[in-house]
């Protein structure tokens, strides 16, 4: 399939392009459930579109490949790409090659025990920056959201007095017993979410979930040169990990403000400068803006409208071994607005004398 044919990522999963790693992951593993061949067996259409959905899961789960994704779409990877070809396994078979990974899609573990450290998932949020803090860099503040402890149980999820008390359905080991495809496997208990106890009555602020949303604002360097839809990550910033798992990362997906006088071309930067009919014809000084300031250079004589004058060295900043820029003014020959008698007259006698071939 092309990747013109594809379809987008995030509309196979059914999610938005801010989704979080959590909210990917869930999704995923709705779809499989869904689509899966031994649920489906001998239905070529669930297995292809377990096929997409196994692809787009693969991509959008890695960082890295969700941020080339993101910016360049399907044409970021050319042709050949096989985005399981660094995976452990390979989804689209669902892991039947080492039956651990199909336990593990479908929640399972193959290891008894109560709950194990989980990472936290990754946060991405889009940041506007103005044009030329992309262009130079700059450091900029940014309001994360976080959870933090409910303050009104404690953390603890459960209010009034608390009921410590052995879970029957798993016996206090946290983990249940079940027949998935011909196979025992081991289940977190999903009446005591793996604790092996049960708590008293849910808090009503945090609905038992033991925590409260809070916002951490967080100082964030941007590099030089980077361009709209590039992403920057701030490590430990994510989601908090349960069980003594490390915290997720925070990704912020740069959304860059046009600038008046400027565009990027990469690390080119692009102007247009209107020049005079007559100064265009005879040549001589103009003034051209650039990032320090405006700067005079010379118009060569019968510079037409669109011709293009390179100042070297004046583009985006040298940054992370690259060499800086260069500055491309493009002439647009601009006629006066209003004519006196004499002008006009002058004009006319140009026009007889210059006729246009």
């Amino acid at each position: 399939m092309s990747s013109k044919s594809k379809r987008d990522y995030y509309e196979t999963l059914g999610l938005p392009r801010t989704a979080s790693e959590k909210e990917i992951k869930a999704a995923y593993r709705k779809l499989a459930r869904k689509y899966h061949p031994d649920v489906n067996p001998k239905n070529t259409a669930a297995e292809e579109k377990f096929k997409e959905v196994a692809e787009a899961f693969a991509v959008l789960s890695d960082p890295e490949k969700r941020a080339k994704y993101d910016r360049g779409g399907h044409e970021a990877f050319g042709p050949g790409f096989d985005p399981f070809s660094d995976m452990g396994f390979d989804f689209r078979t669902f892991g039947m090659q080492d039956l651990s990974d199909l336990f593990e899609l479908f929640g399972a573990g193959t290891r008894r025990g109560r709950s194990r450290p989980r990472r936290g998932g990754d946060l991405r949020m889009e940041v506007r920056i103005p044009f030329l803090d992309a262009v130079r860099g700059a450091t900029i503040e940014v309001a994360l959201p976080g959870q933090q402890p409910c303050p009104s149980c404690g953390g603890t999820g459960s209010t009034g007095i608390r009921q410590d008390l052995e879970c029957p359905d798993c016996r206090g080991t946290g983990q249940r017993t079940q027949q998935r495809l011909g196979v025992q496997v081991s289940l977190t208990c999903g009446r005591c979410q793996g604790v092996g106890r049960l708590r008293g009555s849910p808090c009503r602020k945090c609905d038992g979930s033991g925590s409260t949303v809070a916002q951490e604002r967080v100082k964030v360097r941007v590099p030089e040169g980077v361009q709209d839809g590039d992403t920057v990550r701030i490590a430990g910033k994510g989601e908090p990990g349960r069980s003594g798992g490390r915290s997720g990362d925070a990704y912020l997906i740069v959304r860059v403000e046009p600038h008046p006088q400027f565009r990027r071309d990469g690390s080119d930067l692009v102007c247009d400068v209107p020049v005079g009919i007559a100064r265009a014809a005879l040549g001589g000084a103009i003034e051209v803006p650039t990032l320090e300031g405006r700067t005079t250079i010379h118009l060569p004589p019968g510079t037409r409208s669109g011709q293009k004058l390179r100042l070297k060295g004046r583009g985006v900043p040298s940054s992370g071994g690259r060499s800086a820029g260069d500055l491309y003014a493009i002439v647009q020959i601009a006629p006066p607005k209003t004519l006196d008698p004499r002008s006009r007259e002058l004009l006319e006698e140009f026009a007889r004398l210059n006729p246009v071939p």
